[in-house]
């Protein structure tokens, strides 16, 4: 018998997924973008789905974004967020997935940012003390510290984060690809500005997600090419993978 012990990396598709998404298929085949009866069928479904998933983090569903997944999200957040908001320093672990830590190597590499690594202990936990002296010694952050650990599963208490990054004016994302769909989070507690999902880490279909965007912050699209998703990520919705 085999035996499945590794849904950190991915989790098997719900058979009700996969009903929802089947159904789609086969009978909503419409460009969302499309103003014909057949378009705005599919336009519907979107923007349901898009309802229901912001009703789960008690958010609006204006901060939304649907993605091909956790890296675009998170690449979107943080190229977008920083480059956007002329930041020159950001803060993150070495222990973070590599859609967040390649990301900032490599505009710290291109002179973009510079970048400085927050302790963590033997177990992976934060430093929240360093956290802190590292935003009191440096300009405007942004900072990057995922939920839980993709390795360890080690939490970091983002409303701690929230409120530290709050009181230095610091710009936080977080990705929470490994806690979505498993942990409670309300959006409208939460000082943060960014969390992202990927649909296949909860049982969902892989290749799409969302990003969030807290209404207060402006960021142009990492993705051009058309007005899709209220202008912030051009390209044909997935409509199967959102439907699911």
């Amino acid at each position: 018998m085999r035996v499945y012990f590794d849904n950190a990396a991915t989790t098997a598709l719900d058979p009700e997924v996969l009903k929802e998404m089947y159904k789609v298929m086969e009978n909503q085949f419409g460009n969302p973008s499309s103003i014909h009866a057949h378009g705005r069928e599919v336009r519907t479904l979107i923007e349901k789905s898009r309802k229901t998933i912001a009703g789960l983090l008690h958010t609006s569903p204006a901060e939304i974004f649907f993605t091909s997944g956790g890296t675009e999200a998170d690449n979107t957040a943080i190229r977008c967020g920083i480059i956007d908001h002329k930041l020159t320093h950001a803060i993150t672990t070495k222990l973070e997935h590599h859609a967040v830590l390649h990301t900032l190597e490599a505009m710290e590499k291109s002179g973009v940012i510079k970048l400085s690594f927050v302790d963590v202990d033997n177990k992976g936990s934060v430093d929240y003390d360093h956290l802190e002296k590292l935003l009191q010694n440096n300009e405007r952050s942004f900072v990057s510290l995922m939920h839980a650990n993709n390795e360890l599963g080690t939490l970091t208490d983002l409303e701690r984060v929230g409120d530290i990054c709050e009181a230095y004016n610091a710009m936080f994302h977080s990705d929470t690809v490994q806690t979505v769909g498993h942990y409670k989070h309300d959006l409208s507690k939460l000082k943060l500005q960014f969390m992202v999902c990927a649909a296949h880490k909860l049982h969902g279909p892989k290749g799409v997600g969302f990003l969030h965007i807290n209404h207060k912050v402006k960021i142009n699209p990492m993705i051009y090419g058309g007005s899709q998703e209220r202008n912030m990520r051009g390209g044909t919705e997935n409509v199967y993978g959102i439907a699911g």
